[in-house]
Parts: structure tokens; sequence; C-alpha cells
């Protein structure tokens, strides 16, 4: 078995997370280690590749043709019943990218920045002396390290041996797919919903141009590929299917502790994930920055005990604490919808103009990642409370106002 002994950090997981945090360590002048366990960087792909422009740029990450595969200016909500809504402008708002090629391209700069890249290495477990955390091990390896960062997505595996798994539940079973030989609108996701297709989640369709779409979703019970294919059956009729991919979808929120002795914990791993989405790249990649950067400190520092390392959490929860609690709360109000009430609520939306001008207006300038913003300015605005008791009824929509700590006043309106 072959030791390595270091006073450097070590980075479980190859994906954009993990990759991420590699990059800021090794841009601190600290040495870093990534171990991914395909032999190849961005391999498989299970996401849905919707990447907002705002996000690339918290990240670090110029956009490229390399990756990007179309650029998407709005998108269509269609409701159980059929009732569609939809939402453009002039401007684009998010990139549809090739993961496998993105992710490559994330390597390409933590490699550049010092990192040391590994593939084909499974970490089967922790190394753990005295309830620190020294590294990992797998088959035929073993590699310490002074800070090791957990990045090995939503299985959480090495996190259940520390027991920092708590909270953070919300996994549904997801799948995508890519279609080819099919008619799509080039600059519009399409968003589906209703239990039939997608129970406690919805379906995508994202276009990537020249006749071609990725297509997935996610839900709380049943086969996901099995729904996956009966849903661009309907959708297309027709069409080239290529790969199919399952993985899992998080919606549950961050974990309740997302450090320890030694180790931190980022991305999937850590529940980083949107509530509202599932989409991870961003939020979980701005956390992992903010790893980076405590790692690189505490290898500086030469200490990588809990009190130092609880500043990683205590970071990104001021960073991003109120958007996961805002996203948190706009996902328990969706899973609390029927069919019915949800094309009661866009069928009400669809007949309203001024709903539609000032959703639209909303959503043009809304943030696609931090988007506290938005929940909280559309579910506080008075006129669309009055919509919300009308055709959600009053029990569910008081529910919701207390989520958003508003009280309705005597004339249906509310206040903050």
């Amino acid at each position: 078995m072959r030791t390595q002994e270091r006073g450097e950090a070590l980075v479980i997981g190859g994906g954009p997370a993990g990759l991420l945090a590699a990059r800021e360590i090794s841009r601190l002048g600290a040495e870093v280690t990534l171990i991914e366990e395909h032999h190849s960087i961005g391999e498989p792909n299970h996401c849905a590749g919707l990447l907002s422009i705002e996000g690339l740029k918290r990240i670090g990450v110029e956009p490229s043709p390399d990756y990007v595969q179309s650029r998407i200016k709005g998108g269509r909500v269609i409701s159980p019943g059929g009732i569609t809504i939809e939402f453009t402008g002039a401007k684009d708002r998010a990139y549809a990218v090739d993961r496998g090629i993105f992710d490559r391209h994330l390597a390409e700069q933590a490699m550049d920045s010092g990192a040391d890249i590994r593939t084909g290495l499974r970490a089967r477990e922790l190394i753990i002396r005295d309830g620190r955390v020294e590294g990992a091990r797998g088959r035929g390896w073993e590699h310490r390290a002074g800070v090791t960062i957990d990045a090995e997505g939503g299985a959480r595996a090495l996190a259940r041996q520390l027991g920092l798994n708590g909270g953070g539940d919300g996994a549904l079973s997801g799948a995508n797919v890519e279609v080819s030989g099919v008619d799509v609108d080039p600059e519009m996701v399409e968003v589906w919903l209703g239990s039939s297709i997608a129970p406690g989640f919805f379906a995508w369709v994202i276009p990537l141009g020249s006749g071609e779409a990725r297509c997935g979703l996610a839900c709380k019970t049943g086969d996901a590929p099995e729904r996956l294919i009966r849903f661009v059956e309907r959708r297309f009729n027709r069409g080239r299917l290529g790969p199919l991919r399952g993985g899992v979808v998080l919606t549950g929120g961050p974990l309740r502790k997302t450090y320890g002795d030694g180790i931190l914990l980022v991305g999937d791993a850590a529940g980083q994930t949107k509530p509202t989405t599932g989409g991870g790249v961003i939020l979980g990649g701005l956390c992992a920055i903010e790893a980076g950067r405590t790692a690189a400190r505490a290898l500086e520092r030469g200490t990588s005990s809990p009190s130092f390392l609880r500043r990683y959490q205590e970071s990104w929860r001021r960073a991003l604490g109120r958007e996961f609690s805002h996203m948190m709360v706009a996902r328990r109000i969706f899973e609390g919808l029927s069919d019915r009430q949800m094309d009661r609520l866009l069928s009400a939306v669809k007949e309203e103009e001024w709903i539609m001008g000032l959703l639209g207006n909303q959503l043009q300038e809304a943030d696609l990642d931090m988007q506290s913003g938005i929940i909280g300015h559309i579910l506080r605005e008075p006129r669309l409370t009055g919509i919300l008791l009308k055709t959600l009824g009053g029990i569910v929509s008081e529910g919701i106002m207390r989520r958003l700590s508003i009280k309705p006043n005597s004339e249906g309106d509310a206040e903050s």
C-alpha cells in the first residue's frame, strides 16, 4: 500500500464543487491533491446543465463555445391540465452547457493553478484518529492530509462515518436524456408540472440547438427513467434518444453541520443545492470556494481544529443562508399544491394581465441563483396575496403567509 503524508489539502470528488475548492486552495499557494473515482473528469454526466450567466461570473468562469450549447432567454411553465404561461425577454439569462466539457474546463483551471488531480481512485473510507480526519484511503492507496474536503456528491457515504449527514433530506430520484430530431424553441426552457409526470417535482426540456434537447425529471415516487421515457413520448411523439442517465436530485437544503475535526463538506455532499430546482453548480461552487479559502488558511496556520474550520460554515451561511431559507419556503409551498390547485393558480395568473406584467418584469431582472429577492417580493405583493386567497383557499394561503411572516389584513391584502 502506497502512503502519502503531507501538509496539504485532500479533496475527494472531481465534480464542480471539488474542482472549485481545489482551484481556490492552489490559487492561495497551498498544496492540494484531488482524487476522482472515475477515470475521466465529467463522466458520467447526471446534470441538467443549465447555468445562469450571473452564476458563472460569481464562480470565476468565462463562457466558452467549447461547452456552451445554447443561450436561454426565457421559459414556459405548463400546468397538469395544460395551462401554459410564458416569460421571456430580450437578453440572455442562462446557458445550456455540456457538463462533461464544462467540468474538464474547471479541472484545467485547477491544474493551471497548481492542483494535482488524480483519477480512477475511489475513497472507500476516511482515515480517522482520535476523532480527527487525517485523509482517506481506498483499494491499494492511502493519502494523508492536513485538511480533507468531502465533495463526494449526494451519496454522503464518507460523511456518514462522522455522523455529519443530519438534515438536508429531500433526495429525489432523477433521470435525464438527450433527444435529437425534435422541434423545440431554441431559446426557451420548458417546465412541466403534474403528479402524472413528476410527482413532487417537475420535468424539464432544455433546448441545445440543431433540433436537440436535454429532457429530464425528478420524482418522489415511481421509476424516474420510466417516467422520463413516457414524458418524452408525450412531449415529442418521436425523436432519437441518447443514453438514459439516472441520478439523485437534492431539494432538502444544507446539512446542519458542514465541518468537523479536519474535514469540510461541500456541494451535494453538504446539501448545498437550490431547493427550488435541485441545481447545485453555482451555490455549491460558491460554498466550495469558501471551503478552499478556509482550508488554505488552516494549512498556513497549521491547524484544522473544528473551532477554526467552523469559520467555513459561518461564512457560507452569512452569504447564502437567507437564499437557502427562502428557497426552502418556496419548495414547501410547491410540495403542498395539488394538481388542481396548480391549474387554478396558473389559470388565475394567465387571466390577469397585470400579474403577467408584474411577474415578467420581476423575472427579467431576477437573480436566477439568489432567489430570496424575487420569492419574497412576489409573495409579499398585496394583489398577489389576494389571488392566492382566491385560488388556493384560505387555509393554504394563510399557511404560506405564516412561513413568510406575512399577516393578511381585513381587506385581504397583506402587510409584512
